[in-house]
This record gives C-alpha cells, structure tokens and sequence, in this order.
C-alpha cells in the first residue's frame, strides 16, 4: 500500500524539455523494489543583472526481476528583473520488460510545457527495444531505438510561417554511456537523435552530461549541462539551446 500511494502522490502532484533524459540515475535501474531521489537547484543574480531561477527533477523507480518502471518529473521557473523569462514542466512515465539478458522491450509516455520556446502543450508516446552493450559495477553502455507519435500546440501568432498544431511520426534513438570515476563520483552521457519518419532532415537532437558526486550516502553535488538542437524551431525560436546547472540530489 505504501509503494502505490508513493506512486500515486506523484502523479496528482503539480510536476516541473521536451527530450528527456532518463539516463542520469541509470545506476537505479540495478536496485530491485522502490527507489527515488530528488534534484533541486536555486539562483539568484542582483546589481548589474537581477534574475532568480529556480528548478527541480524528482525521480521514482520500480524494479522487480525482470521488469521496472520509471516516473520523472522536471520543472522550471526564473524571473529576470521580476519579469517571467522561464516557466517549464515534464511528466515522463517509461516501463521496461526484459526479452532476453542484454535486450529489453520499452513503452513510454510524456507531457510538458515550455514557455520560453513557445510551448503551449505536448503529448508523446512510443515504443520500441533497448539494447545493453556494456553493464557492471563501474560502467553502463545502452542503446536505444523505439517509433514515437507527438502532438505540439504553440503560442505563434497568425502570421506565423511554422504551423501551431503539429502532429508528427518520429524516430527516437539515444546512446547512453554511464562510468563511476572514483568511489563517490560518476558522470552520464546521453545523446538522443528523433528524425521524422516522413522527412529526415526535420530531426531534433538532445546530448545531456551528468557529473554528481556523492557528499553522503544520500545527498549529491550535481553538475549538469546539456545541448538541444532543432533545426526546424518555432519562429522566433532559436534552433540550439544550452543549459548549465549546478544542484543537490536527495536519495530516497
């Protein structure tokens, strides 16, 4: 009962991007029964610039021997002098079956916002096989490859040349390394690729970099810092973002 009200609480609670990386704790994925953790991160800039900026990432994961699943949510707000110049928020829910030792199948399903490139709503899903190359107790390398269906609503205006509805078939792949570089320390690397089923060269391209390092058994100084690309934006949008943050990280 108390493992379901967990699950449950996250997802009636208001959650703060549009690629995800589920990647960043993947050392989680080995523990068997409920684990957690949760992320957070707060700024905050005066004199000659006077922005407040503050986030969080929260984690759940379920394990059991030959399955687990995954719940993520991520959000974002800052203020630039008193002035919203962020405002964002991710809810990602992936399951995972194992078909064989190194082979998994996956399903998964998101929502979010994004203020700042224009965002109003998105909603994907998708589904397709992970493949584990490299796993032990020192360093992880998974591939991954899974058809996925998103539907985007933006705040353009008329004019706008990008349409404000879109519904596309995309292909999603990502790449993830993960190696523990010291006894408290390991560091993540993740680059997801998404083409357009129907046109390739519409492609959206995340890479996400993780260090963290243990200060105790539950809490983590984390550095993260990540690119995302898209060479067909919203107008007005720029086609790459980049994003450096500095936070704790609380198991549970």
């Amino acid at each position: 009962m108390k493992k379901l009200f967990l699950i449950i609480l996250f997802f009636l609670t208001p959650t703060f991007y549009a690629q995800v990386n589920i990647e960043r704790y993947n050392n989680l994925n080995k523990i068997e029964g409920l684990m957690g953790n949760l992320a957070f991160y707060i700024s905050s800039k005066t004199g000659n610039t006077d922005i407040q900026e503050f986030g969080v990432d929260g984690r759940i994961n379920y394990k059991e021997k030959s399955y687990y699943s995954i719940l993520i949510a991520q959000g974002e707000y800052g203020w630039n002098k008193g002035n919203e110049f962020s405002n964002e928020a991710l809810l990602h829910l992936r399951y995972l079956k194992d078909l064989s030792n190194n082979i998994k199948a996956e399903t998964y399903g998101q929502i979010n916002y994004n203020k700042s490139r224009l965002l109003l709503f998105r909603y994907l899903g998708g589904a397709g096989v992970r493949v584990t190359a490299i796993s032990d107790t020192l360093k992880s390398l998974d591939l991954g490859s899974s058809y996925m269906y998103e539907y985007e609503s933006l705040d353009l205006d008329k004019s706008a040349k990008h349409p404000t509805e879109t519904y596309h078939h995309r292909w999603s792949n990502y790449i993830s390394f993960s190696s523990s570089l010291s006894d408290n320390s390991r560091l993540s690397i993740v680059i997801y690729a998404q083409p357009r089923f129907d046109e390739f060269n519409d492609i959206r391209i995340l890479s996400e970099n993780n260090l963290g390092v243990s200060l105790t058994n539950k809490l983590s100084l984390t550095l993260n810092f990540s690119v995302r690309f898209d060479n067909r934006p919203p107008d007005g949008v720029k086609d790459v973002d980049t994003n450096t943050k500095v936070g704790f990280t609380i198991k549970f």
